[in-house]
């Protein structure tokens, strides 16, 4: 029942027994030698505590927002993004501007390589290993390349193939992934107040190297008075 509802009727001064009755229905406690004027007053205090209740409800709900708008779909500015996702899996994802976007969706064919680069400055033709797959730009914004080469760096290129020849048009970052075993370095490192220091397993602490200030000989006066 509403607050309001109990009011009315409360106002329509209804009978000890009908009063008693919605008290019972509502959950309140009623003695028997109440009198009319009590069992009135326990159902308008509980109207007060609905009311209150209601009021804090609604209090509590949020304001209308204004409408978002929705993201947009690219924001046209040409790059290619290579993250690392499992040891043996890569992300690839890209956002092309309009013309770029025209000029490669015209060709047909276009498509994603990425490179084994590691241990080496890549140039565009001296990676380890090549792997390229086809991608439809119009329903595509990513790909996922599974690696057979874990901690090992990888880098991006897409682009469009002319005849047999690949033109690359934008180039990734450089991504390494993560190992799929453990360490089998035996080295650990520590923070001892604030400063760096690694130590082998079962020897001391070596201390780091630290910078001096440079010594110069011509400056010194070695033996007796200055002439």
């Amino acid at each position: 029942m509403k607050r309001q509802e109990l009011f009315d009727l409360l106002d329509k001064q209804p009978s000890i027994q009908e009063a008693k009755v919605l008290a019972k229905k509502l959950g309140l406690k009623i003695k028997k030698r109440m009198k009319k004027n009590e069992v009135y007053r326990i159902l308008r205090e509980y109207a007060t505590r609905l009311q209150e209740y209601e009021d804090s409800t609604e209090a509590s709900k949020p304001m209308a927002c204004e409408r978002v708008e929705e993201l947009p779909k690219s924001y046209e500015s040409d790059r290619l993004i290579l993250l690392p996702v499992k040891p043996h899996l890569v992300y690839l994802y890209w956002d092309l501007s309009r013309q770029t976007h025209e000029k490669m969706a015209k060709t047909g064919n276009v498509v994603v390589r990425l490179y084994d680069v590691t241990y080496i400055i890549f140039d565009g033709k001296n990676a380890h290993r090549v792997f390229e797959a086809g991608v439809d730009l119009g329903i595509c914004r990513n790909y996922y390349f599974h690696v057979p080469c874990a901690n090992a760096d990888y880098i991006a290129e897409i682009g469009y193939k002319e005849r047999e020849n690949f033109v690359p048009v934008l180039r990734s970052n450089l991504c390494k992934t993560p190992s799929d075993s453990p360490s089998t370095t035996s080295r650990q490192r520590w923070f001892v107040k604030g400063k760096k220091q690694v130590v082998t397993m079962g020897e001391t602490l070596i201390q780091p190297v630290e910078r001096i200030n440079a010594f110069s000989p011509t400056n010194a006066v070695s033996g007796g008075d200055k002439q």
